[in-house]
């Protein structure tokens, strides 16, 4: 019974991935996580890389419990809402979109992250988290500033490092400013 309350991934990777645990004592109005999945379609993911983050964001769309909500920021140049913030029980819709997901494009991740953001801020949930899938090949200023204030308002970000050639420091002060953790593989199995 327990499971069910919790959308089912209480002891799961997706809990591992979260800063924070999961329990059950929530108000009827809310729902327990909101996630923003912020992923790198620019043209350095072009390949393995851009097939790793899609696969990633499936397999949390799949652990999602039907109540939380999931959204998806694509971005190169620009961020584009592929799956605009919304109940993952709209699984099928949810998938279909992420097929939309193409690398091409320079790498902008300030205004993408700034969109999870608003999206975010918006969420009634109890949990607001965002996962930043990138090689984080990008211009820094800002940046930093930004996670700030999205942890000050109680969202924490989690950054995972896709392929060999990432910027780590980057991605390593995300986290760390961000309240979430930091993840490298170049092996598609480990992402999701």
């Amino acid at each position: 019974a327990h499971a069910f309350g919790l959308g089912g991934y209480q002891g799961t990777r997706l809990e591992q991935l979260l800063p924070v645990r999961m329990d059950s004592e929530r108000r009827r109005d809310e729902q327990s996580l909101a996630l923003a999945l912020v992923i790198d379609c620019s043209g350095s993911m072009v390949g393995p890389k851009m097939e790793l983050a899609k696969e990633a964001a499936k397999a949390t769309a799949e652990l999602l419990g039907p109540d939380d909500s999931l959204g998806v920021i694509g971005f190169a140049g620009e961020p584009e809402r592929v799956v605009r913030m919304q109940p993952a029980r709209n699984r099928v819709g949810i998938l279909q979109n992420l097929g939309r997901l193409l690398a091409q494009g320079a790498t902008a991740i300030f205004p993408a992250l700034d969109a999870a953001f608003q999206d975010l801020l918006a969420a009634r949930a109890r949990v607001k988290h965002v996962i930043l899938l990138t090689d984080g090949q990008t211009r820094e200023s800002g940046i930093p500033d930004l996670v700030h204030a999205m942890r000050a308002e109680g969202i924490t970000i989690t950054a995972v490092g896709l392929g060999t050639d990432v910027n780590r420091t980057l991605l390593q002060t995300i986290a760390n400013t961000g309240g979430g953790r930091v993840y490298f593989t170049d092996d598609p199995n480990n992402v999701p």
